[in-house]
């Protein structure tokens, strides 16, 4: 038996004055959740830049959640390098008792 696809969740949300459908294939609780993640975000900025337009608002949302984003995969990366070197320092570890030890036997 084949195995189906995700079926497409479809909410409609209010972000930031303005009503949205959304599809995806997470579950509707989920994308409810980043809907109004983004909208609280968007609001923060609206306080602190009460003049902006809404698309101003927007664009800096998007570029301060890519930021944010980017930080993360950098912080990712530098975490699975860890392991890496990790078992490295053991070889390395490893090779300098077997040669200390080789030459006192």
């Amino acid at each position: 038996m084949a195995e189906s696809a995700p079926q497409p969740q479809k909410i409609t949300k209010q972000i930031f004055g303005e009503t949205y459908t959304i599809v995806g294939e997470a579950s509707s609780g989920y994308i409810s959740e980043v809907a109004d993640f983004v909208e609280s975000r968007l609001l923060e900025l609206a306080k602190a830049l009460p003049s902006a337009s809404k698309t101003k608002l927007a664009v800096l949302c998007a570029l301060n959640l890519a930021d944010e984003l980017f930080q993360m995969k950098e912080v990712s990366l530098k975490a699975n390098e860890i392991p890496e070197l990790e078992e490295r320092t053991k070889k390395i570890i490893s090779l300098l008792e077997e040669g200390i030890i080789g030459d006192h036997f």
